[in-house]
Order: C-alpha cells, then sequence, then structure tokens
C-alpha cells in the first residue's frame, strides 16, 4: 500500500475539520429536527401513531429531493424507502434505520424532550429520531459540499431504509432490508453509539 504523504494527511485532516464545523454551525437545527421528531411518538404497536411520523419523515427527505418509496405494512406503520441519485454508476450506500420505539403512547406527557446540560433527553431521542436526524443533514451537507460538481446531488446514489418494527423483531421489514442490503455497495446503520466513546449499545443497556 502507497504512504499517504504528509500534505495528503494534512489537506484530510483540514477537510475534516472544515466538515465538523459545517455541523457545528448548524447544532441548533439538527437539535430542532430530533425535537420534532420525537415530539411525535411512535411506538411499534400504534400504526397511526408510527404513520404521523413516517410522513413527517418523508416530507422532509423529499424536500432534500429524495424519492419517496412507501411499503405498506398492515400492522405496523409503513417502511420508508427514500432513493437519492448519485453522480456515478456505482452501487448505492444504504443508510439504514428505523422510526418505531418502544415506548408507549403518551409518554410524552411525563416525559418530553428536554435539552438540560448539553444533552438531549426523551422518548426515542437515542433509539433512534437523533440518526434519522443525522441521516437528513448530513445527507443536505453533501448536496451542499458537491453542489459544483454533482450540481446539488450526490456523488454517488444514496438508499434510505427507515422500518417501522426494528423493536419488535423486525418481521415485515426484514425482506425489503436483505434485499436492499444485497445491491448496495455498504451498510450503515445510523443508530447512536452509546456515550462518547462509541460504545455499542446493547439490550442490557437501558434505552432513551
Amino acid at each position: 500500500m502507497k504512504p499517504v504523504s504528509r500534505k495528503a494527511s494534512t489537506d484530510y485532516r483540514a477537510e475534516a475539520q472544515r466538515r465538523l464545523a459545517y455541523f457545528n454551525d448548524r447544532r441548533d437545527e439538527i437539535v430542532a429536527t430530533i425535537r420534532e421528531l420525537v415530539e411525535i411518538e411512535s411506538p411499534s404497536d400504534n400504526k397511526p401513531a408510527a404513520d404521523r411520523v413516517a410522513e413527517a419523515v418523508a416530507r422532509k427527505f423529499s424536500r432534500l429531493g429524495g424519492k419517496v418509496l412507501v411499503h405498506q405494512a398492515k400492522d405496523f406503520g409503513n417502511h420508508l424507502q427514500i432513493d437519492f441519485a448519485g453522480n456515478s454508476s456505482a452501487k448505492p450506500v444504504l443508510l439504514l434505520g428505523h422510526y418505531d420505539t418502544v415506548y408507549p403512547l403518551g409518554t410524552l406527557a411525563n416525559m418530553p424532550c428536554r435539552a438540560v446540560g448539553g444533552k438531549l433527553t426523551g422518548p426515542g431521542v437515542l433509539d433512534m429520531k437523533s440518526g434519522i436526524a443525522l441521516m437528513l443533514h448530513a445527507l443536505a451537507g453533501l448536496q451542499e459540499w458537491h453542489k459544483e460538481t454533482c450540481h446539488g446531488g450526490l456523488p454517488r446514489a444514496v438508499t434510505v431504509l427507515l422500518v417501522s418494527d426494528e423493536e419488535v423483531g423486525s418481521e415485515t421489514s426484514r425482506a425489503i432490508t436483505e434485499s436492499l442490503a444485497k445491491k448496495a455497495a455498504a451498510v450503515l446503520v445510523i443508530e447512536p453509539s452509546r456515550g462518547v466513546h462509541g460504545t455499542a449499545q446493547t439490550p442490557a443497556q437501558p434505552r432513551r
């Protein structure tokens, strides 16, 4: 493997810092997106509630230019697939997540979404409406950074899949996930890690 030159390494670090600054400048906007999604409760076992947040999320991705495909589900919320065209023929990257939560409808009354001491809490903040917000803002960032070379699009195709039954076994979404994953160059699950050191969340650990 050819070693990376000192100049290239410096350029990479500078670009990473520039992109980090982009998101730091938009922190309030990202938090507002998370809060908006958290305040639309979406327990796995309540299809009307789950569909409400799916519709809100679909509108946001659509405004970025994504093509929304709704996979109808009978007993759970509908599953969302959003396709973004790319500027190359490379296989797409699949961003995978879910919008259902473990909290029953009405939890917000006693557990409102709050930002205190640099932390955002509320039902579904961690698992995983913050991940959905990060998808939205990351895609917007990519469009901004590549607006000249890709005419406002993306360097390569991206597919977003958000399912409604992850917390209860993914019975109705599994086939969709597996089909899209087989067509992708990579699959990124945008569920936040636990803590600043990136520890993976396990079933034994409490969720928020």
